[in-house]
């Protein structure tokens, strides 16, 4: 970051073209304000809510209990899926982990 860059409590630095560097050498940065990805997460998660809504307990003989999603924040802001290759890029990226709630008969996990 250049010395007139400075961090605020509305604004998060968002790293952008992992390999394309500033002539210091540094990756190129990008403010964000705090709200615009607070609410794109919020839109991502409940995405990902209605598509886990439509999944099944049992799949065969295998429970579903678990769905791993990675993705990336844009420059803008936006939440996006890694799609293919995205093994490579993830390390980077956000890590969404969705469990299942599993409850007994008397209330206990």
């Amino acid at each position: 970051m250049d010395n007139q860059e400075v961090m605020d409590k509305d604004t998060i630095w968002v790293v952008t073209g992992g390999s394309i560097t500033r002539g210091n050498g540094s990756k190129q940065t990008k403010p964000l304000k705090v709200e615009v990805l607070a609410d794109n997460i919020n839109l991502f998660i409940g995405q990902i809510g209605a598509i886990l809504s439509n999944t099944p307990e049992k799949l065969g003989k295998f429970h579903f209990e678990e769905l791993e999603v990675h993705a990336e924040i844009t420059g803008k802001g936006t939440i996006a899926l890694f799609g293919t290759g995205g093994e490579i890029g993830a390390m980077g990226g956000l890590r969404f982990v969705f469990r299942r709630s599993l409850t007994s008969g008397d209330g206990m996990p």
